[in-house]
This record gives structure tokens, C-alpha cells and sequence, in this order.
């Protein structure tokens, strides 16, 4: 098989560790400019730095703007605040397209990931490392391109599998199909299961490890037992590797992971290593190399100087955020019963006295007079005042300022979005027919970073690891699976299960015993547990439903401005795959002959 190497042009470039050093320090940076790749690889220190620099890049991947573009937005429960620049994203206009940069930028990076991977494995051998170090290492990198290549085959399916590092530019390519690929990324996790530890700690926390390895071969599984390749047996293996991962198996006998007992915990910065994390990008507070997480805006809204008496050199003042919650999602969350939704958004109005943060360097989650507004806001000033469902009283009088905006929690039809239906206040500062970048709306909460500070240039400098993948979604991938092996029994007890977890004091949140089990079910609790975590695209392109709840609960996919027309539409299957980008079947002197996927 054929492939060309487009993306890097010397092997060092990707190669050598861009310098992560959260809470272990086996991704620290080096410095090796001096020598060349054969001279630097073999020794043991230089292997180690190859190795660092294929895990370097799944920050390239899962904390870029391309990535959660194309992840979260055009959904069921995200649509889009920055306007001018995701429209055609989020509504599946004409503008979105094969050259859309978004797409080629999440390609090259995924191939980028295999390369680093590949160059691990192809030169171990060699490496001057004991035997032991050896496997593991090699079984770390079959796990990392199990994980790009799994990207690559449910986004676009057919595609180039590269199983060698190749060090000389190709100008032909294949297109291999799907099955085989999902064969390559099954047998690179078997390897890393067997291979690897149950968990990672200590100074190796952040590798990967076989409980890792074991949720990822679940989802491979799922994903896989959607498509008309499927094999017989996939969502039973996936259902077995999910329960296997929760309770032991053979693989995984003596289970470290666990769910927390209070899902706060599971998202408080100061406890981002717990036992519920399975596998995460790290972050750390180099103030060259370790910051850069931008997940601590990206749900914020935008904002503009002076606007609501502030400045944009806060917490809910970036010009980075770019995802706003739809209706829809707001309603799932039950504020009374569901712990999660204080935790998934933002405390009750901003200014709450009791989480705000007095100071720029600690990530201030409050509003900031300038000089052309009349108003001074103080600390625990109610800026924006948005009551949630959990108001039993609204903030003292000395806290509201006349220019304090009050805003209405979403109530009504979920499918009403009309700027003056019923609970729509939340709309009022914005609508697909004004400016949406002036939109305000309850932010999400849970990735705030207290360690991130920002600027008038809008700068992103979180420390917070990103969660991959935790225990959490492998009871739901074990649900999932139940339901479709035709086990509603188990299909509810997992889904429970998390229900359970998520309980506050003022009632059950458990289905009823003998509560009939759907698929619809399933993505509601996805999006409650994890909303901006796991990749809601593909949850609803997996489960064959991304059309119809998108057109059902997305305002801007079915309301468009502008003469701008969806190309989202029922019995649609285009956008069921990504398109394999132009810029690349142009760089090939058979591109012309590779195709695209249907519809592009």
C-alpha cells in the first residue's frame, strides 16, 4: 500500500517532545537540535523523546478549534455563537465542502499521530532500552494508532492505512477499505490489553494502559456494529469488553477504575487524576510549553468591550468561545433532581459572591466595569443574571446594577425557537437574524480553569487535562450495546447506574424497573454525563440519528439567515461521512482516481 507523506518534511518536526508536563513528568522536554534522528533515536533517552512526541500530538488534535468545530457543532445539543465564522459548520450549507480547512486540518493531524506512532514502533529494535520497555513502549503506540486510525475510519471511512513510518515523500495513494481498517485497530489493542498495565500512576500517569485500551476497543466495537460490514458478534464483543472493563475479566481482573460517588468531583480541577479517568491529554503550567488548553473558553460566550459594562479580558469575556447550548439541551438537565447541571454550567447568575474568584491570574469568573459605563460591578455584582430552574430567591438588591440584564431559563417546547416563544429570553441578545456573536447564554461550567488568564488578544492558557475517556461512558457504551443485542434488562441497569450517580437530594432520577429502553434514551443521557467531553457528532452519526434530531432541536440548521440553505435533510446520507479533503487528492498524482465519499 501506497501513501504520501504530505504532512511533515523532517522527521524531528513532529517528532520530538513539545514539552507536556502536568502531574507526571514523563512527557517532560528535552532538547536534542544537536543530533540527527539516527544518531538521537537509538539511545535511551532519545527513544523516550520519540515516544513523548507521538503522545505530544493528541494535543494538536483534541484541543484544536478544527476538531471541536467538527465534533460539537451542526448537532442536537450545540449550535453556534461565533457566526461569521462556523455557519456553514453548524448548518450544512454549500460552503461546507471538501475544501473546508477544518476537515484536511483534522486529517493531517490524525496522520501526523500515526507517523509519530509508527516511528516508535519501526524503531524499537534498535532503541538501547530493556526488553520489558520495549513491549510497553511499542504496545503505548499501537494504542495511540488504534486511536488516530479509529478517527480516521468512523469519520471517513475508506481511507489510507499507513502500518510503517515512512520517511520518503510518495506521491501515489490507496484507499483502503473500512473493514481493514477496523482490523489493523482491533489488532493493535489486542496487543496493548495484554501488554499493558490495568492503570497507569505515579510518574507514568497519561500513558496508556489496558483499561484505556479496553474502552476504546468497546466503542471500535459499537461504532463498527452500525455499519453494513459489521460483524456478527460486534456488539456483544462491545457490550463484553464494556462490562469486562466496569466488573474484571480476564483482561482487566482486579478493575482499579471506578465511577466517583459525587460527579462534582469528577470535574474539580484539583482532582483531575482521579480513579474515573481512563485515559487524558495532559496539560501543564509551563508558562512556554504546558499551557494551552483552550476547552475553558470555547463554551463561553463571546464577548465584546463594553458590552453589559465590561471587559472582555475575563472569564465569560473571550473571543474564543464559540458553542452555545441549544434549548434542547438545557431542558434535558432536571436542576432539582440531576446533580450535573450546576456542575455542567455555570453557577446560578454570574457574580455569585460564593465562586467568584477576585483577580485575572485566577481564571475571575465575573464581569468588569470599564470606564464608559456608569455602573461600577463589584464582586458578586450580578452582571448577567440568568435564574435556573434551582432559583429559590434572586440576588440580594444591592447586588443588581441598572444595567443588569435578566435573562429567562429556556421553558416550553424544545422545538420553539422563536426569539419571543415562551422561556426563549436566552435568545434575546442575539438571533440568527442580528449579530449571534453578541449571544449570552448560561455557559458550560465544568471545564472552568482557575490557572487560565486571559487578554485583549484573546489568549488561551488553560492547565486542565482533557478527558478522553472515563468510566462513565463505558456504562453507557455497555448500555448502548445492551439495547442492541435486544437486552433491555441490562441496557437499563447500566444506564441506571450512572442515573444513580447523578441523583441530588430533592429526588430519584433512576428509571422506573421494566422502563422500556431506546436508542433516544441513550444519546439523552450521553448528552447529560458527557456534554463537551465525548464527540457528539459522532454519537448521533453512529446511531444513525444526526439528521433528525439535528434538524429537530438545532435553531440555525432549519432556520437559516441569509438565504443560506441546508443541505442537512431527511433520507440524507452525505453527511453520514466526512469528505476525504481536495487539498490532498490534489497533492496525489492519483487523486483524481481515489473518489470522494458519496454526496461530495
Amino acid at each position: 500500500m501506497k501513501t504520501k507523506n504530505i504532512f511533515i518534511k523532517g522527521m524531528a518536526a513532529l517528532l520530538i517532545c513539545s514539552g507536556i508536563s502536568s502531574c507526571s513528568d514523563f512527557l517532560d522536554e528535552k532538547n536534542w537540535s544537536s543530533q540527527t534522528p539516527s544518531e538521537l533515536f537509538p539511545t535511551k533517552e532519545g527513544f523516550e523523546t520519540l515516544v513523548n512526541g507521538a503522545y505530544s500530538q493528541l494535543r494538536s488534535i483534541y484541543n484544536s478549534k478544527d476538531y471541536l468545530n467538527l465534533t460539537w457543532l451542526g448537532t442536537d445539543i450545540i449550535t453556534q455563537s461565533r457566526y461569521d465564522q462556523v455557519n456553514a459548520q453548524n448548518q450544512y450549507t454549500s460552503q461546507l465542502n471538501s475544501s473546508t480547512g477544518s476537515y484536511f486540518n483534522f486529517w493531517k493531524s490524525l496522520y501526523e499521530g500515526i507517523k509519530g506512532a509508527n516511528a516508535v514502533i519501526g524503531r524499537a529494535e534498535n532503541a538501547a532500552i530493556d526488553e520489558d520497555t520495549r513491549r510497553q513502549r511499542v504496545a503505548e503506540a499501537k494504542f495511540l494508532r488504534a486511536l488516530y486510525n479509529f478517527e480516521i475510519v468512523r469519520n471517513w471511512g475508506d481511507a489510507p492505512l499507513m502500518e510503517k513510518e515512512i520517511l520518503e515523500p510518495i506521491y501515489e495513494a490507496e484507499r483502503v477499505p473500512a473493514p481493514k481498517i477496523y482490523e489493523a485497530i482491533l489488532a493493535d489493542l489486542e496487543e496493548a490489553i495484554k501488554t499493558l498495565p490495568v492503570s497507569q500512576t505515579g510518574n507514568s500517569y497519561g500513558r496508556a494502559s489496558a483499561s484505556a485500551a479496553k474502552h476504546l476497543r468497546s466503542l471500535v466495537y459499537l461504532t463498527r456494529g452500525y455499519q453494513t460490514y459489521a460483524e456478527a458478534t460486534d456488539f456483544q464483543n462491545a457490550y463484553k469488553d464494556a462490562v469486562g472493563l466496569i466488573e474484571g475479566d480476564a483482561d482487566i481482573a482486579s478493575p482499579y477504575h471506578k465511577l466517583l460517588n459525587d460527579f462534582g468531583e469528577v470535574h474539580r480541577q484539583s482532582n483531575e487524576t482521579n480513579e474515573e479517568i481512563l485515559f487524558a491529554v495532559q496539560w501543564g503550567k509551563d508558562e512556554t510549553s504546558g499551557r494551552g488548553n483552550g476547552l475553558n473558553v470555547y463554551f463561553m460566550f463571546p464577548y465584546r468591550e463594553g458590552y453589559l459594562g465590561g471587559s472582555k479580558d475575563n472569564y465569560y469575556g473571550n473571543d474564543d468561545g464559540s458553542f452555545v447550548p441549544t434549548k434542547f439541551a438545557y431542558m434535558l438537565f432536571d436542576w432539582q433532581k440531576d446533580s450535573r447541571a450546576k456542575v455542567t454550567f455555570m453557577s446560578d447568575y454570574n457574580g455569585n459572591p460564593d465562586t467568584s474568584v477576585n483577580g485575572l491570574e485566577n481564571g475571575k469568573n465575573w464581569m468588569q466595569a470599564t470606564a464608559s459605563v456608569t455602573d461600577t460591578y463589584e464582586k458578586g455584582d450580578a452582571t448577567i443574571l440568568f435564574p435556573t430552574p434551582a432559583h429559590s430567591a434572586t440576588p440580594p438588591a444591592n447586588k443588581l446594577k441598572p444595567s443588569t440584564v435578566t435573562l429567562n431559563y429556556p421553558t416550553g417546547d424544545p422545538k420553539d425557537f422563536s426569539p419571543e416563544g415562551e422561556g426563549n429570553d436566552y435568545w434575546k441578545m442575539g438571533t440568527p437574524n442580528t449579530n449571534p456573536t453578541t449571544r449570552t447564554f448560561l455557559p458550560v461550567w465544568k471545564f472552568k480553569d482557575s490557572d487560565a488568564y486571559f487578554t485583549e488578544n484573546g489568549s488561551k492558557t488553560g492547565t486542565r487535562d482533557t478527558y478522553l475517556f472515563r468510566l462513565a461512558e463505558t456504562y453507557l457504551i455497555a448500555a448502548e450495546a445492551a439495547l442492541k443485542n435486544n437486552d433491555n434488562t441490562n441496557a437499563l441497569k447500566y444506564l441506571n447506574k450512572i442515573r444513580q450517580r447523578a441523583e441530588a437530594t430533592q429526588g430519584a432520577l433512576q428509571y422506573p424497573e421494566g422502563t422500556t429502553v431506546t436508542i433516544d434514551m441513550i444519546l439523552d443521557e450521553r448528552a447529560l454525563e458527557l456534554f463537551g467531553e465525548s464527540s457528539r457528532w459522532n454519537d448521533l452519526q453512529r446511531t444513525g440519528k444526526l439528521v433528525s434530531r439535528a434538524r429537530a432541536y438545532n435553531w440555525d440548521i432549519t432556520n437559516e439567515s441569509g438565504g443560506a440553505v441546508t443541505q442537512l435533510i431527511e433520507g440524507s446520507t452525505k453527511f453520514y461521512l466526512r469528505p476525504i479533503p481536495l487539498s490532498w487528492l490534489n497533492s496525489l498524482s492519483n487523486g483524481q482516481e481515489l473518489g470522494n465519499n458519496p454526496g461530495w
